[in-house]
């Protein structure tokens, strides 16, 4: 067996150890980066269907340009933020169908999207005030706050703290309470207003409202923004990072185990020939950084280690999984009607916003009369860099359950895909005609393909479930990077929250406090 000795290592690829790996790279740290994968990214990366380029994961993300933005600070102090052609995204999101009807386009901005929201549902003005006006308030009393901690300031961590009184207020709360506290019996305006939380629950109960505040704060205040080139781009840049500070990215390498010393401290890392499970390789590093989930960290443990991450993590609630259908098309969208880029569609037999949670157990069965709720991403609509001259991708993207699959054998597996395919083509060919006749190339991924593609249990594509939180603000954050193993950090989405920007946050989160224990 072969060894080498690095400072820490990072076992997978994803956004939040690629952010972790370049920021301690560029500390001084000796470091190394493992990927199971023949490509970096995880997620956040691209592959080919035929002539099709596939962007599995981004959709948009917060303007990373503004300085209020949780991934501005840690993409500039790596000198890729500039490197990186940011596509603007206009309006944030289109919804139409079910209670909410013709197509109403949500703009960018606190007041804008207020005005738009008010003439499209008048009933709901003082509601709409109110609702914008509480998450620009936390929007800005979060920024004040993170930024005193990033400068070190003891008064303005005290006084921004003081400012997070109106988030206090409403820390336990769930999205869909503040969402009947704002618009009552208004569901149109609920519908119209929670049309984005499938981008990360698949209920607003099961939403806590401090997430869903923040996360779409971020959109109305900065805008949405595209990668241009997809996200493999960003992840390629990260990687670059790395290799020029002197740090090593082996990929085709699959972490096999985790050593620790006679104190239970992170001791080295073992990896193997992904394809062949051969060829066992040894790092020694006393910093170990888990951009796999804690479940799959707890299999390369000794008995001990793992029993303690079974105890800390075993027992908490994944987040949803997706199914996407993509589909690659012969003409421009817009020559279908198809013009902009995020587009909800909700269902006609949803009366309540909160009818919309019973969509993802459709999919437990073949396509009926019913559709769940989803939503499209039209690449053409923006300059993607995605099509290099082939079909033109538009994605069809839901929330999945792994259960809705794991009775079938391969063969039903993949027959209900195309079922699946099927109704939704034919749905977006009722809404845009000639849609059916322009697809080229098709697709279907669903929850077990997160499993298999992500390495997460049941195909979790956001960490755990961002449930509604069960202790106050003032008992600290409910979620860290840091595990109960010394030396060993998580480095992705199950460290804080899902999305880039949280996978992006636990990683720089995990990389700065490594690197303070260290000097300590």
């Amino acid at each position: 067996m072969s060894e080498n000795s690095f400072d820490a290592v990072v076992i997978g690829s994803g956004l939040g150890g690629l952010t972790a790996a370049a920021l301690l790279a560029k500390a001084g740290r000796k470091v190394c980066v493992v990927e199971r994968n023949h490509s970096v990214g995880g997620a956040a990366s691209a592959f080919k269907k035929g002539a099709l380029t596939i962007e599995p994961a981004l959709h948009q993300t917060a303007d990373p340009r503004d300085p209020a933005e949780v991934t501005h600070p840690i993409l500039k102090e790596l000198g890729v933020l500039d490197e990186i052609e940011w596509v603007p995204i206009r309006p944030f999101y289109s919804v139409k169908g079910g209670l909410v009807g013709e197509t109403f386009d949500m703009p960018i901005g606190f007041d804008a999207a207020h005005r738009a929201l008010s003439a499209r549902f008048p009933k709901s003005r003082e509601g709409s005030a109110r609702f914008f006006g509480a998450i620009e308030q936390i929007h800005d009393a979060v920024t004040r706050f993170r930024e005193a901690g990033e400068e070190r300031s003891f008064g303005k961590l005290l006084l921004s703290g003081l400012g997070l009184r109106p988030i206090a207020r409403d820390w336990r709360a769930s999205t869909a309470q503040m969402l009947e506290r704002f618009f009552g019996g208004d569901e149109a305006a609920k519908c119209a207003i929670g049309a984005t939380i499938g981008y990360y629950a698949d209920d607003g109960r099961n939403l806590a409202w401090p997430f869903f505040a923040v996360a779409q704060a971020g959109f109305f205040k900065s805008g949405g923004v595209f990668v241009k080139g997809g996200s493999r781009v960003l992840s390629m840049k990260l990687a670059k990072v790395v290799a020029k500070a002197g740090g090593s990215v082996l990929l085709g390498r699959d972490a096999s185990g985790v050593e620790v010393d006679a104190s239970g401290h992170a001791a080295a890392v073992r990896h193997v020939d992904a394809k062949t499970k051969g060829d066992e390789q040894r790092i020694a590093a006393k910093q170990v950084f888990a951009n796999c989930a804690p479940h799959v960290l707890a299999r390369m443990l000794p008995d001990a280690g793992r029993a303690q991450i079974e105890a800390a993590y075993g027992a908490r609630k994944l987040s949803i999984s997706l199914f996407s259908a993509h589909f690659g098309l012969s003409r421009p969208p817009a020559e279908l009607g198809l013009d902009r880029f995020t587009v909800s569609f909700l269902p006609v037999w949803a009366k309540r916003q909160s009818d919309l949670a019973d969509g993802p157990g459709l999919l437990a069965a073949d396509p009926g009369e019913r559709l769940p709720a989803f939503g499209i991403a039209n690449y053409g609509a923006i300059d993607s860099g995605l099509s290099d001259g082939g079909p033109t991708l538009v994605t069809a993207v839901g929330v999945d359950r792994l259960d809705n699959w794991s009775a079938l054998s391969s063969e039903g597996e993949k027959d209900r895909r195309e079922r699946w395919l099927d109704a939704f083509q034919a749905a977006l060919d009722r809404e845009y005609p000639g849609f059916s006749a322009a697809v080229v190339e098709r697709m279907f991924l669903n929850a077990r393909s997160m499993a298999n593609f992500m390495n997460t249990p049941g195909g979790a594509v956001y960490g755990f479930a961002p449930l509604p939180f069960d202790r106050s603000i003032w008992a600290g954050m409910p979620r860290s990077p840091k595990t109960p193993l010394p030396g060993v950090w998580l480095a992705s989405s199950f460290g804080q929250f899902g999305g880039f920007g949280g996978a992006m946050s636990s990683g720089a989160t995990a990389a700065r406090l490594a690197m303070q224990e260290k000097a300590g």
